[in-house]
């Protein structure tokens, strides 16, 4: 069970989204350790990467390697360190979203060229090996978009993974703190608003929209929440509320994130940020 962390830190090198997810298993596996000593629990964790940040003067090694070591391991260490100062489940997620959003950040703007040029580079790839796909005029004008938001999909995509880590870790350990309880304190709010100045600056335009992207994940999940208990109420067959909500979430996520926005001011819970404590 030892040689667990060291195994994903090495696996968290190729894809920082199994990695976390994988983190939180072995986190819910060993809760005991993990929650009285989190550093000691995931500290073989961080060895494999951090050889390779100091030994491989590779720029993509190097990337990777902070990937596993901020995207994955900071987080979880975060997650435990919180939950174990004050036991609330929601707390602990928010927290730790907020670690991603900040490393996915320093990413883009330490890493923003190399990532350019990977990406003119695998869309040149894609235009050799599918020109028929690649030659259409509507997907031609979205790439130079696609390219300015990466940063903001990279911090959704492991956002996911940690909501994902999150939903087995208290499966787990059969805590009855489901995702449609989350509920986040209406200071998180205060995030969005601080970056708003970040757009009155023309070279930070960009950064405030990834930043914006990537913050409004948390309102998004409270929106789903808060919509998913009214719907209860409509719904009563499971298997019906859920093809519903996907179907809200995919096709209405702006509303979504601003009922979540709008309840995260107003609810009166927000004294206990999570309600569940685990």
């Amino acid at each position: 069970m030892l040689l667990y962390p060291l195994i994903i830190g090495a696996l968290s090198m190729l894809s920082p989204f199994m990695g976390l997810i994988l983190l939180f298993v072995f986190m819910a596996r060993t809760i005991g350790v993990s929650l009285i000593k989190p550093v000691q629990a995931i500290m073989l964790f961080f060895a494999v990467p951090a050889i390779m940040l100091f030994m491989d003067t590779d720029i993509s090694t190097r990337l990777m390697a902070l990937d596993a070591i901020a995207g994955v391991g900071l987080t979880t260490g975060v997650f435990l360190s919180v939950l174990k100062r004050n036991h609330v489940l929601s707390e602990a997620f928010m927290i730790s979203f907020i670690v991603i959003v900040a490393y996915g950040l320093g990413r883009a703007y330490l890493f923003g060229d190399y990532h350019n040029q990977v990406f003119d580079r695998g869309m040149l790839a894609m235009k050799q090996q599918l020109p028929q796909l690649m030659d259409n005029a509507a997907i031609e004008q979205t790439m130079p978009l696609w390219k300015s938001v990466m940063p903001a999909v990279w911090i959704v995509s492991q956002g996911l993974a940690l909501l994902i880590g999150y939903a087995i870790f208290q499966k787990l350990l059969h805590i009855p703190n489901t995702l449609q309880n989350m509920r986040f304190p209406g200071l998180y709010n205060l995030l969005i608003i601080g970056i708003i100045p970040l757009y009155l600056v023309q070279p930070t335009k960009m950064l405030f929209v990834n930043a914006l992207i990537a913050l409004c994940m948390i309102p998004l999940l409270q929106g789903v929440a808060v919509l998913t208990q009214k719907m209860k109420l409509i719904f009563a067959n499971r298997f019906v509320l859920s093809i519903f909500m996907i179907i809200i979430t995919l096709y209405a996520n702006v509303l979504l994130v601003l009922i979540g926005f709008a309840d995260m001011w107003l609810s009166k819970q927000n004294s206990i940020p999570g309600g569940t404590t685990a």
